[in-house]
């Protein structure tokens, strides 16, 4: 059994399409809106919103080719700049603090994730995760929200390390912090390429959890025939149901 079995947090452990919509795609429009209800922006066009989108997108493929993060306000601040609004620091913050609190509300569990963690844990596994996200509180109210924070022992973050998840290092140094090596640990998540490609660079065995596989696909704009095809898991998991006979199974 893997000493330290690690997961993503989106379409894993839990469900909130909009709030990986909002991280990807449409944060510094959404904190323009705000700023401007505030009274602190003027009114934002159909063209500038359209201009925002695409330079986000640019922003996080760069992210995505170097490995190096950038924080949910750093991105919508240098995307707004880029638009010609230079906003204080704080009011940024403020902004999307606010845009991502207001997602707690309508996130869920995937189905049956309290139960395999508790048998995770019960078989002695050191338990972690390392997810995508600009705003790492997000992830922590999430899973207390869920009921599962206490489950893990680490919680890492793309902005909270600076290391988004192209870059292996991230997974090592999750394994490091639960006191493993990296072929002692196990990453588990369902995005073919930044859950399952890069842990395994990182010299991790790799679950693809795929239930909900396909709404990342849908939200990110990524094919799934490429998802499939490009998927070189150790294994595969259907469901929570199987996912300890998966992991138990990994040498």
């Amino acid at each position: 059994m893997k000493k330290v079995v690690l997961f993503d947090f989106h379409n894993t452990l839990a469900i909130c399409d909009g709030w990986l919509d909002l991280e990807i795609r449409t944060l510094p429009a959404a904190v323009w809106r705000r700023l401007h209800e505030e009274g602190l922006a003027g009114p934002m066009s159909a063209q500038e919103e359209q201009e925002a989108g695409i330079l986000f997108r640019q922003l996080r493929q760069r992210v995505h080719e170097s490995g190096h993060e950038v924080s949910a306000t750093e991105g919508a601040a240098n995307i707004l700049r880029q638009l010609g609004l230079a906003f204080e620091l704080e009011d940024v913050e403020r902004a999307v603090q606010s845009l991502e609190y207001e997602l707690l509300p309508s996130m869920e569990m995937v189905e049956g994730a309290g139960h395999a963690l508790e048998r995770l844990r019960q078989a002695g596994c050191l338990l972690g995760v390392v997810s995508s996200a600009g705003f790492p509180p997000f992830v922590e109210l999430g899973l207390e929200k869920l009921g599962l924070r206490a489950y893990f022992s680490e919680v890492l973050t793309t902005a909270g390390t600076g290391l988004y998840k192209s870059d292996p290092e991230i997974f090592r140094m999750a394994a490091q912090l639960l006191g493993a090596l990296p072929s002692e640990a196990v990453h588990v998540g369902d995005h073919a390429l930044f859950d399952v490609a890069t842990a395994g660079q990182a010299g991790l065995s790799t679950v693809w959890f795929i239930p909900h596989a396909w709404r990342t696909a849908q939200v990110r704009g990524e094919s799934w025939a490429d998802f499939l095809a490009s998927a070189t898991p150790d294994a595969t998991a259907e469901s929570m149901d199987v996912l300890f006979d998966r992991v138990a199974g990994l040498p």
